[in-house]
C-alpha cells in the first residue's frame, strides 16, 4: 500500500513537472516570437484596454482642448512656479491657478481679438468706399491697364463687370442666397466650436496648474520604471522643444511688428502702429502675417498708390519670409537642440499634419526623434557598426 501510494504520488509529481515544463516551453516560445511575456493577453488587460478605448472615444471632443491646456501649462510652468513662490500658501491651491489661467487666456486671445477688430473696422471702411464708388461706376484703375501683356484684357473685363453705375451690386446680387446663408451658418458653427474649445481649455488649465506637480512626479516615476532614465531624458527634450517653440513665436511676432510698423510709417500708411501690431500678431503663426501685408497693399491700390503698394508688398514679404524661414528655426534650434532643417521641417510638417496645434507638436516630435536617433547611434557596438 505504501509503495503504491508512493508510486502514484511520484507519478503525479512527474506529470505536474511535465506540465510545468510544457508551460515554460510555451511561455518561452511566446516570448521568442512576440517579444512579450506569456501572460500579456490576460482578461484584466483586455478589460482595461476596452475601458480605456471607450473612455477616449467618449471624450474625443475634449481631446483638442486638453492638448491645448497641456501646451500652455508646460510652456508657462516656470513662470507659474516663480509666482507660486511669491504668494501666500492659502492662495496657491485655488486662487493662483484660476488667476493664472485667466491671465494666459487674455494674453493669448487679447492680441488676436485686437487684430481681427482692426481688420473688421478696415473692411467696413473699404465696403463703404466701394459702395460710394459703385453708385457712379467702379472703373478699373489706370495702373491695371498699364500692366504689361494682360493689363488691357483685365481692365476691359473689370469695366464690363463693374464699370457701369450699380454694376458691382448687380454682380453681387447674382450670388445665391442659399450659399450666403450656408456661409453664415459655417461661420457661426466655427465661432461656437472655438468658444467651446476656449472654455474647456481654461477649465483644464486650472486643473493642470493645481495638480501639475503631482502629475509630473507620477508621470516621471512611471516613465522611470517602464523605460528608464532615457525616458526622462526624452521627456525633457520634448518640454524644451515646446518652450522654445513658444518663445520663438513671441520673438518673431515682436520683430515683425516693429520692422513692419517702421516700414508702414516710412511709406505713410494710415495708422502705421496699429497695422504694425496686427502684422506682428498674425505673423506669430507661420504664413498668417502675409494676409496683413496683402490687406495693406490692397488698401494702397484702392487709393491709387501702386508704387507704395509695390514697395510695402516687396519689403513685407521679404521680412516675413526671412522671419518664418530663418529667424524662427534659429530661435527654435537654440532651445530645442534642433538644427535649422529639423526646426523648419518640424514646424511646417506639424502644421500640415495637425493644423494649428501641429506648430507646437511638430517640433516636439522631431526633437524627440532626433534625440532617440542620436542615442541609438552613440550606443552602437563596434561590431554592429
Amino acid at each position: 500500500m505504501v509503495c503504491t501510494s508512493r508510486s502514484s504520488s511520484h507519478g503525479s509529481a512527474s506529470s505536474q513537472g511535465g506540465l510545468a515544463t510544457l508551460d515554460g516551453a510555451r511561455a518561452a516560445h511566446v516570448r521568442l516570437v512576440t517579444g512579450w511575456p506569456a501572460n500579456w493577453l490576460s482578461s484584466r488587460r483586455i478589460a482595461a484596454a476596452v475601458v480605456l478605448g471607450l473612455s477616449f472615444w467618449l471624450i474625443r471632443s475634449f481631446l483638442i482642448p486638453l492638448i491645448w491646456a497641456a501646451v500652455f501649462a508646460i510652456a508657462n510652468w516656470p513662470l507659474y512656479r516663480r509666482c507660486a513662490q511669491q504668494v501666500p500658501e492659502a492662495m496657491r491651491a485655488h486662487v493662483l491657478p484660476l488667476a493664472f489661467s485667466i491671465l494666459i487666456t487674455f494674453l493669448v486671445l487679447g492680441p488676436i481679438v485686437f487684430a481681427f477688430a482692426i481688420l473688421a473696422r478696415q473692411s467696413q471702411t473699404w465696403l463703404t468706399e466701394i459702395s460710394i464708388m459703385d453708385k457712379g461706376g467702379l472703373l478699373a484703375p489706370s495702373w491695371l491697364r498699364a500692366t504689361p501683356m494682360v493689363g488691357t484684357r483685365l481692365a476691359d473685363a473689370w469695366n464690363d463687370a463693374a464699370g457701369t453705375p450699380g454694376g458691382l451690386s448687380a454682380l453681387l446680387s447674382r450670388v445665391e442666397q442659399s450659399s450666403l446663408l450656408h456661409s453664415l451658418q459655417s461661420v457661426g458653427q466655427l465661432i461656437a466650436y472655438h468658444a467651446f474649445v476656449v472654455a474647456i481649455t481654461v477649465v483644464a488649465l486650472v486643473f493642470l496648474f493645481r495638480r501639475g506637480e503631482e502629475l509630473a512626479e507620477a508621470l516621471a516615476h512611471r516613465i522611470d520604471e517602464q523605460v528608464g532614465r532615457l525616458g526622462i531624458k526624452f521627456v525633457g527634450v520634448a518640454v524644451a522643444a515646446l518652450r522654445a517653440t513658444v518663445q520663438s513665436m513671441v520673438l518673431v511676432g515682436l520683430i515683425d511688428g516693429i520692422v513692419m510698423g517702421i516700414i508702414y510709417a516710412i511709406v505713410h500708411i494710415p495708422s502705421p502702429i496699429a497695422w504694425g501690431a496686427v502684422t506682428g500678431i498674425l505673423s506669430m503663426l507661420p504664413f498668417i502675417g502675409y494676409f496683413a501685408v496683402a490687406a495693406v497693399c490692397v488698401s494702397q491700390l484702392a487709393h491709387h498708390a501702386p508704387a507704395s503698394a509695390l514697395l510695402v508688398g516687396a519689403l513685407g514679404f521679404a521680412v516675413l519670409f526671412c522671419s518664418d524661414k530663418f529667424v524662427r528655426p534659429v530661435l527654435m534650434a537654440k532651445g530645442a537642440r534642433l538644427d535649422f532643417l529639423g526646426a523648419l521641417m518640424g514646424t511646417v510638417g506639424g502644421l500640415q499634419t495637425f493644423g494649428l496645434l501641429g506648430i507646437f507638436i511638430g517640433p516636439m516630435i522631431v526633437a524627440v526623434g532626433k534625440a532617440m536617433l542620436d542615442e541609438w547611434l552613440t550606443n552602437l557596438r563596434p561590431s554592429e557598426t
